[in-house]
């Protein structure tokens, strides 16, 4: 009789068990299959609204500090601040590798070697997870509410690009400041919530606000999707080309009226150390690598129509003009094959 009863309960158990198993792979099933757009998700999640700040580092020890301490305390905080050591000779990554340790927003990329800024932007974008990318120079630095201010107008319009203004200052005794002043001076812009770029107003705003990265906010998977990168040269006229290749794809933009970034005229800077003959052939670098890209980036009427309009913008139509490149690369209505 004890023997029967023992059977019985062990029948009676077989099933329970095998409702468990059966219930714990049915778990597993779910998790394996739903893990996925869990971690997507979370992923994009962890995108929304979140801002890439770009600081390339080289050799600026004496304002490194201040750059980081106006993107650390901005009122927006939702930030990544990933800053690209371009492997200067200086204490530059040291003072960063600092601020690191206290803020952990703060991501380090390290080249192997020296690659120039181009380059190292192109790094910073290829390492960043935000929704959005600004573009910051290590010896600038920032009002303290510009990124708030830039991500609600683009949360409100809608816009590929978000505009600011900015504000020249030097502390430094700088030859000639006051017509250094006077000629960057030609960033201006009228204040509006939307403007959507097209054939008609091109060289208007490639003539003036459109000629430098940072101050802005861009989407980045307008960038991503349009192939927007900076040419992969060590130039210096690496802003120019990439703004024109935002312009050629005919964002929506916003110009807010705020100052975001203060920029430093500074002594040892690029462009106040260019000779002539380097200012002229980066630019030819410039503008090869950008018509080949709307060669193979758009349909042949609307390339060939913005490299007429570039051509003919008052910036470069002196450059085109120019008697020693004439004979090679200019011509009123057509690009020669120098652009093939």
């Amino acid at each position: 009789m004890k023997r029967f009863a023992q059977k019985l309960t062990k029948e009676n158990k077989a099933p329970k068990n095998r409702t468990k198993t059966w219930s714990c792979l049915r778990n597993i099933f779910l998790i394996i299959c739903f893990l996925p757009l869990f971690y997507f998700c979370a992923d994009v999640l962890n995108k929304s609204g979140k801002v890439s700040i770009i600081i390339p580092v080289y050799n600026v020890e004496k304002y490194i500090g201040e750059c980081l301490d106006s993107v650390i305390n901005q009122t927006y905080k939702n930030l990544e601040i990933i800053c690209v050591d371009d492997c200067g000779t200086d204490n530059s990554v040291k003072i960063v590798e600092e601020y690191s340790q206290k803020d952990k927003r703060i991501k380090i990329v390290h080249h192997n070697r020296n690659k120039g800024l181009a380059i190292t932007r192109n790094t910073g974008v290829q390492n960043s997870n935000g929704e959005y990318i600004f573009f910051l120079d290590s010896d600038d630095y920032l009002n303290l509410d510009i990124i708030e201010l830039l991500v609600e107008r683009q949360k409100k319009t809608n816009a590929d690009v978000v505009v600011s203004s900015f504000r020249n200052f030097a502390r430094e005794k700088i030859p000639n400041i006051n017509s250094i002043l006077k000629n960057r001076n030609f960033f201006k812009f009228i204040p509006r919530e939307r403007c959507q770029i097209d054939f008609d107003n091109f060289q208007n705003n490639l003539n003036s606000i459109f000629y430098v990265v940072w101050g802005k906010l861009f989407k980045k998977d307008f960038l991503i999707k349009n192939n927007i990168w900076h040419i992969n040269q060590n130039i210096c006229a690496e802003d120019n080309g990439f703004c024109l290749k935002v312009l050629s794809n005919f964002p929506l933009v916003s110009f807010l009226k705020n100052v975001g970034v203060n920029y430093r005229i500074n002594p040892s800077s690029i462009t106040l150390n260019l000779t002539f003959l380097k200012q002229r052939t980066d630019t030819e670098t410039m503008l090869k690598d950008f018509f080949q890209y709307l060669d193979q980036q758009f349909e042949k009427d609307k390339a060939e129509k913005l490299k007429e309009l570039t051509i003919n913008s008052p910036i470069y139509n002196s450059f085109f003009k120019s008697a020693i490149l004439h004979t090679l690369i200019y011509r009123p209505t057509r690009i020669l094959g120098f652009w093939a």
